[in-house]
């Protein structure tokens, strides 16, 4: 009875629509370090306080939660539904092609810009449909209540705070996932690894591993320094790691210092299968490198194996 109203009410606000998603998706908001009255940066401040406004704008009640959640309302009735989405991105990454990360566009049927499916796209769409049922005075008899949040990326930390003080309803979707709906829960190990060891002070030598931004992001590049290598050794191992892995290396430096660069390609961890992780790259190759023996490369090679390039299952590690 309301689906062609609804549908021909989307369609007739489609680039509304469009141009509120280009709003939010040019803020770049991924998590930053505490500010005062920010809790995640100014970024995702920003953002949800545009959110906000946008919601207010189109006549929804709304309600912020100490700047880490906001929420619009449908109605003042019995909360029945919530819609948890979030406004908060991963960083942009490197190899944008068909525009700059936070400067979204529309291209061949498609927006392309860092949040538009995950999960800036998704929220702006519940607003709409939130929109439509009241603008099209659909009669319902409860609440639908849009919740926003700004750390889902980083730990959800966010939504935790918000139902400290705030009940579930009866009924929750996310949409931040595939079409039409997901009803089960990937695992992932969000583990911290430490070990000690005396400095390593025979050449040659690893200096330094440095890689990632996020625990929830596929590395897509890492660094190495070494000392005491012949540069025409580290290529020519490097050459045979990239034709096991697609890790591309870049060395560089002077004398017998030299940072090596692992070039892999980044991904979202729900998705690791699509990235190419330069980390563990980086790590097969300096274990094919004729270091000498320490402490350090033990755990290095200990690294590698529980960590193999390829695996994103956790085969190695036993809990696969």
């Amino acid at each position: 009875m309301y689906r062609d109203k609804i549908s021909a009410y989307i369609d007739a606000h489609r680039r509304e629509m469009i141009e509120d998603i280009f709003t939010l998706c040019r803020i770049e908001s991924d998590k930053q370090p505490y500010q005062a009255g920010m809790p995640f940066g100014p970024g995702c401040y920003q953002v949800l306080n545009a959110a906000m406004a946008m919601a207010e704008k189109y006549g929804f009640s709304i309600s912020n939660y100490d700047n880490y959640v906001g929420c619009a309302d449908l109605n003042d009735g019995e909360r029945q539904l919530d819609i948890l989405a979030h406004l908060d991105v991963v960083p942009a990454g490197d190899g944008w092609t068909v525009t700059e990360p936070f400067e979204p566009v529309e291209k061949d049927g498609k927006i392309y810009g860092r949040g538009t499916s995950d999960d800036k796209g998704p929220a702006v769409a519940a607003l709409y449909a939130m929109r439509a049922i009241k603008e099209l005075k659909i009669p319902v008899s409860k609440n639908v209540r849009l919740i926003l949040g700004t750390d889902e990326e980083c730990g959800s930390s966010d939504i935790e705070h918000y139902y400290d003080v705030e009940p579930e309803a009866p009924m929750t979707f996310s949409p931040d996932a595939c079409f039409p709906v997901v009803n089960i829960e990937k695992g992932m190990l969000d583990g911290h690894f430490t070990a000690g060891f005396e400095p390593a002070g025979e050449l040659p030598r690893v200096v330094s591993v440095t890689a990632g931004v996020k625990v929830n992001v596929v590395p897509g590049t890492a660094e190495a320094v070494v000392e005491g290598l012949d540069d025409d050794l580290i290529r020519a191992c490097a050459e045979k790691v990239t034709g096991e892995t697609g890790i591309r290396f870049e060395i560089q430096g002077f004398q017998n210092t030299l940072k090596i660069i692992a070039v892999g390609a980044g991904a979202h961890a729900s998705t690791p299968q699509e990235g190419n992780n330069a980390l563990t790259g980086l790590l097969l190759l300096l274990t094919r490198l004729p270091f000498a023996k320490s402490r350090k490369m033990e755990l290095i090679r200990s690294l590698s194996e529980l960590f193999p390039h390829g695996d994103t299952a956790g085969k190695a590690l036993g809990i696969a």
